[in-house]
């Protein structure tokens, strides 16, 4: 983060402490992890023409993450891409040339692994866990699962927490997920009458946490328990006085 999203963040955390659980070193930044979201992503570009895939440059990944996807990365090839594109991956790599390893290239504007599957559109590398059994979380770069949380090292602590009108000043989501998706404003969706009731359903909406409860455990270790029994009865308390 900058300086400005650093002072956001902990002019932020001074104002809603109250409202935060402490698990170890992780501040639950409960209003926001019960935020409801809909990431309905394969129907995401029938709706809004376009994903979080394309259009874009990918977050780097971290050294040893992208060694796992790179030993993997030939098996997602074989696995879901035609023999012309693997031949196309065997000489160039997964690598942006300039940025090296780590930031995975572009391929005609979007990320390389994003492509077209079973007529629907999405990432190659979570297809290809799914169906082969790998661990998403351990292959998958950490910032295309992350969304719509946010974990800040703080120092003396760390935030959890996720996309809002009020963490958007410092949140690497921005506000652009906010003032364009329906994937995380349900009162935008309620308003758009002409969508068919099965994209972004108002039943699919639920709270921002649990679209990545296998990422939390991998992020929180011991403590993901506690913090996701808390985050449970806290979300069921508030349904209940709704």
């Amino acid at each position: 983060m900058n300086e400005r999203e650093v002072y956001a963040c902990k002019k932020y955390i001074r104002k809603h402490r109250a409202a935060m659980k402490e698990v170890g070193r992780v501040l639950l930044d409960l209003p926001a992890l019960l935020t409801l979201f809909h990431l309905d992503c394969e129907n995401c570009r029938l709706v809004h023409r376009e994903t979080c895939c394309e259009g874009g440059q990918p977050y780097a990944v971290e050294n040893r993450q992208a060694d796992l996807l790179e030993r993997e990365s030939g098996a997602i090839a074989r696995q879901l891409w035609s023999e012309r594109d693997q031949r196309g991956w065997a000489a160039e790599g997964i690598w942006d040339k300039h940025y090296g390893l780590g930031t995975i290239r572009m391929d005609h504007g979007n990320c390389l692994f994003y492509k077209e599957i079973d007529g629907r559109h999405g990432c190659s590398i979570h297809a290809y866990a799914e169906r082969s059994g790998a661990d998403v979380v351990a292959l998958k770069p950490f910032s295309c699962q992350l969304y719509p949380l946010e974990v800040i090292d703080m120092g003396e602590a760390i935030l959890l927490t996720a996309l809002t009108e009020e963490t958007a000043p410092f949140s690497r989501w921005g506000t652009d997920y906010l003032e364009h998706f329906y994937c995380a404003s349900i009162q935008r969706r309620m308003a758009a009458a002409h969508l068919d009731e099965h994209f972004f359903a108002l039943t699919g909406y639920k709270p921002a946490y649990q679209w990545n409860i296998p990422l939390l455990h991998a992020l929180l270790g011991s403590d993901a328990g506690l913090a996701l029994d808390f985050l449970g009865k806290r979300s069921r308390r508030e349904t209940v006085v709704t």
